[in-house]
């Protein structure tokens, strides 16, 4: 048996003074120390306002500030699967499961690694069992706290404008998405909002946030393809959830008295032609009332290009965009969404069958995983060392985002003239 090494596990999120404390007494007892910061492809949210290089950065700080410099620091990226998880806390950490010893306060992260066999030390609880979390709510308040980290973390959070993006995310996802859809039809002088209910859970957490932010000047609409929804009971759990009227048009009949006649498709053609049914419907509704449209597409889809041109890619404004999935799904846990609804698998009702992560190839966890990644910088082969994607399917994700590309832009136009100039 070699030495014994101290896995430090933690979100850092920031790094404070009871950390430090912690991996002090660690060192104390002649421990070699990796310092492992978890959930590294969670950013920007209120729970994980930093991404992992700011972090990186900010714990590489306060490590050195201390004099501590024998050290290593590797990210540590979230899995579903608890014993994943822990078999790549080793790996990651290259160390070996008899020489590792790992101090956490968190108590997941204690019994999962009990589990798989890993020796777990509680370490004494510092600073009154100081938290994360309650620097995070002190900073949104906006009352003192860089006496609760080291200086050089609030150094490097008030340099980085980390503490601007802590006070910035300390206000609710879904506050912040009422407010703007309340800012947007104000801007447009519109008179209220149109929603799609479709039975899943994008279009539930919509039709609840624009309940908030309209009241009544709100009309919901669900158009399935024929009389028999396999997602009436959904709707009409949202129904009865938000004390709302449901219109309920079934588009078969029209999209009968359009393909009469027209040579058979396949999934795809024929799907696409009940989401531009539904755009057309949806827009009739706002015409006549002077209302928008609101869309229901999260941003694994919009990143992936996973919507139908002028379908339901034909909207007014688009709520919750900027959530991937595994957040949206989180936040519509938190506003209400009803059960039946939450554990629906994510499908766009195309045709039967149909289920976004089958025709995906990756579950939304490990998509959102990889974008998460992704976006902070990581190379594609990184993030498929970090997360086990194997390379092929990476490929086959790029591959579908350049192919969607000329969806998420106005259609090219010949430029024929010269630029007039002005004077």
């Amino acid at each position: 048996m070699g030495k014994i090494t101290c896995l430090f596990i933690g979100r850092f999120q920031p790094f404070h003074k009871g950390h430090l404390e912690a991996i002090k007494w660690n060192l104390a007892r002649g421990r070699k120390l990796v310092v492992v910061i978890g959930s590294m492809q969670e950013y920007s949210a209120f729970d994980n306002p930093l991404d992992f290089k700011e972090r990186r950065a900010m714990v590489s700080a306060a490590l050195d500030e201390a004099g501590i410099k024998n050290y290593r620091l590797v990210g540590l990226p979230d899995f579903k699967n608890d014993a994943l998880w822990a078999k790549k806390l080793l790996a990651l950490s290259g160390v070996g499961i008899k020489d590792a010893i790992v101090s956490s306060l968190n108590s997941w992260t204690e019994e999962v690694c009990q589990k798989a066999g890993i020796a777990v030390d509680k370490h004494p609880v510092f600073l009154n069992g100081l938290s994360a979390t309650q620097i995070r709510k002190i900073v949104g308040a906006g009352k003192p706290w860089r006496h609760l980290v080291p200086k050089s973390v609030f150094a490097y959070l008030s340099g980085s404008g980390g503490i601007a993006k802590i006070k910035t995310l300390f206000r609710a996802p879904e506050s912040r998405i009422v407010d703007f859809i309340k800012e947007k039809v104000k801007a447009a002088s519109a008179s209220g909002g149109v929603v799609g209910i479709s039975g899943g859970i994008d279009s539930a957490a919509v039709a609840v946030l624009a309940k908030r932010a309209l009241g009544k000047n709100v009309i919901y609409v669900s158009l399935p393809p024929a009389e028999n929804n396999i997602f009436e009971d959904n709707v009409t759990a949202l129904a009865n959830k938000l004390k709302i009227d449901i219109i309920k048009k079934p588009i078969g009949d029209a999209f009968g008295a359009i393909t009469n006649g027209l040579p058979a498709g396949d999934n795809k053609s024929v799907g696409n032609v009940y989401s531009r049914l539904r755009m057309i419907a949806l827009y009739y509704f706002a015409n006549i009332n002077n209302y928008l449209v609101l869309g229901t597409t999260n941003r694994s889809e919009m990143n992936l290009g996973y919507f139908t041109k002028f379908g339901d890619g034909g909207v007014d404004l688009e709520p919750i965009a900027d959530l991937y999935k595994t957040e949206l799904e989180e936040m519509a846990k938190r506003i209400g969404v009803p059960e039946i609804i939450l554990n629906v698998a994510p499908t766009a009702g195309l045709w039967p069958g149909q289920t976004d992560e089958a025709e995906i190839g990756l579950s939304y966890f490990f998509l959102d995983t990889y974008f998460k990644l992704r976006d902070q910088g990581f190379e594609k082969l990184e993030i498929s060392r970090l997360t086990d994607i194997s390379q092929a399917t990476i490929k086959k994700i790029e591959q579908r985002i350049e192919a969607n590309q000329h969806k998420l832009s106005l259609p090219p136009v010949c430029q024929l003239k010269h630029p007039a100039k002005g004077g």
